[in-house]
């Protein structure tokens, strides 16, 4: 009887321990291939480029259980370019995610630097590549970017998901760097969305916003806003895009004109391994003062096509052309150049 308690007891401590350990996920994405761009008035790039189908990255992840249905949960994420060995974000350690959150039955509450709506629930979730491919990547059209793609001491809450439902919501004090003493130099970002997934259908709402800097609030200043609405619907056969968004006050210039776009895409599966993409994306009325005081007609628009193929569940081929109107080509100098480029690329992408 006693051996039968004490062996009880042992497996009860056990139990316990082993309820308390972390889950931790070691994991990443290798993303390499030979890239070729032609833009109006420069010569030729050839180049072998890291991250043209996805961002490249090792990263951790992890979970603890703590009872009564709540856990945390981590992630650091570093961003890297196999093709020169570097850290890619401006070489931050864990320039892509560097949360905790405490998740649960209320929902998940999540502090540190990560993505804001815009470009994680919008153009991660409408686009039929995310945020990908070089020029066709949709903030060559689309204003989150002016915003944030990701934000610095960050707080955010997402809501479950009811009946397909999920809400979000997430602030900043400083959205790009450390927060300052007294306030006054520092730019909060506002992040906020509402998403709706069930079955085929796809559909959300962003809106992101960053407030002028307190010491440089002027009558010609204002807040930087973005607005974003878009779906995606799976019929089977393929699965039709599009995107809705206006950049409001660019560079928190009060005169700077709303900047209105659009993208429509199409994927369309080719076979069990492979699927074709395609974009229309265009920006309109677009005319923009740049840091130098002169405006500049900024009206662009362009076609993308992308070919993936996989070889197995974690290594696919891809090839990608586009062709593109009115991108910047050069910020140097007292104005910005703008012109038409063309892309072509081949790669690998190898995730683990």
């Amino acid at each position: 009887m006693k051996k039968t308690l004490l062996t009880c007891a042992i497996a009860a401590g056990l139990s316990g321990a082993v309820h308390a350990q972390s889950n931790v996920t070691v994991y990443g994405i290798v993303d390499l291939g030979y890239s070729f761009r032609d833009a109006d008035g420069q010569s030729n790039r050839n180049a072998i480029d890291s991250g043209i189908s996805s961002g490249s990255r090792l990263g951790f992840r992890g979970t603890e259980d703590l009872g009564n249905g709540l856990n945390v949960k981590f992630v650091l994420e570093q961003g890297i370019k196999p093709d020169t060995g570097e850290s890619d974000q401006s070489g931050r350690t864990f320039g892509r995610a560097s949360w905790v959150s405490l998740a649960g039955a209320f929902g998940e509450v999540r502090a540190g630097r990560q993505n804001a709506l815009g470009y994680d629930w919008f153009a991660g979730g409408v686009t039929p590549w995310g945020t990908n491919y070089l020029q066709a990547n949709p903030k060559t059209i689309f204003g989150y970017d002016n915003v944030a793609e990701r934000v610095d001491n960050a707080v955010f809450y997402y809501s479950p998901s009811f009946s397909g439902f999920q809400g979000a919501i997430g602030y900043a004090r400083n959205g790009n760097g450390n927060e300052t003493a007294g306030n006054e130099n520092d730019t909060a970002v506002v992040s906020a969305a509402l998403r709706y997934r069930n079955g085929p259908l796809l559909a959300v709402l962003t809106y992101d916003q960053k407030d002028v800097a307190d010491s440089n609030t002027t009558v010609n200043r204002d807040d930087t806003r973005n607005i974003a609405i878009g779906a995606t619907y799976d019929f089977g056969a393929l699965k039709a895009h599009f995107g809705y968004g206006q950049l409001k006050n660019r560079g928190f210039k009060k005169d700077a004109d709303n900047e209105n776009a659009w993208l429509v895409g199409l994927t369309v599966p080719v076979s069990t391994a492979g699927k074709l993409m395609a974009t229309y994306q265009r920006v309109n009325d677009a005319r923009n003062m740049n840091e130098y005081g002169r405006k500049f007609d900024d009206n662009r628009s362009g076609f993308a096509v992308v070919y993936d193929h996989g070889l197995s569940k974690r290594t696919s081929l891809y090839a990608y052309a586009s062709q593109y109107a009115n991108v910047v080509l050069d910020k140097s100098g007292s104005s910005d150049k703008l012109g038409d480029a063309t892309e072509l690329a081949l790669g690998v992408r190898h995730s683990f």
